[in-house]
């Protein structure tokens, strides 16, 4: 193979490897889109490095885990659908936060648990879906990302709108009791 023969070949490669790069992105920017929610104030006062990944980790996560009952002979306690409000007791700090009891302000949604910095609504850690049709009730809640010992958390309801995956653009906070625990 000649020099010239080895520059051209040379260049048909880094051709196909830029258009390749460019198909990609384009392909990405179409099919990703954006899930950040623009409708929903979010504040953020505290720049801690784990509530910036969890921030990430929220605008970027197209699930949220689903607290199912463990066995099928164990039949999950009966939903209580109102006004919305959660029991929630200190606990421990990690990945996973465990409501006392819960009163469901609709048949399906979402309940979160959200950073809590100086008393303002921050970053979303984690939800899980409830359905009074399914029998989802959920009595835990895994996070994304761990809580922090002596930190302050939120938990909130969430809206459902029928796919089934939590997403905070679509499925939006509803406006209920929020209540508040202390990672140990």
């Amino acid at each position: 193979m000649t020099e010239e023969q080895e520059k051209q070949e040379s260049q048909k490669t880094l051709v196909a490897f830029v258009a390749g790069l460019l198909i990609g992105g384009l392909l990405v920017w179409v099919f990703g889109g954006s899930t950040q929610d623009k409708s929903e104030s979010v504040v953020k006062t505290d720049t801690d490095v784990s509530e910036e990944v969890a921030d990430k980790n929220q605008n970027n996560s197209e699930t949220a885990t689903v607290s199912e009952p463990e066995d099928e002979t164990s039949a999950p306690s009966k939903m209580q659908t109102g006004d919305g409000g959660v029991d929630v007791s200190d606990q421990p700090a990690g990945l996973l936060v465990t409501l006392d009891s819960a009163t469901f302000p609709s048949a399906e949604g979402w309940v979160g648990v959200r950073s809590f910095p100086n008393g303002q609504i921050g970053s979303i850690l984690g939800a899980s879906r409830y359905s009074e049709n399914q029998g989802l009730v959920p009595s835990e809640i895994e996070l994304l990302v761990p809580t922090i010992t002596g930190r302050t958390y939120a938990i909130t309801f969430f809206t459902e709108d029928g796919d089934r995956i939590f997403n905070p653009a679509y499925d939006v906070q509803m406006d209920t009791e929020i209540s508040t625990f202390i990672a140990k």
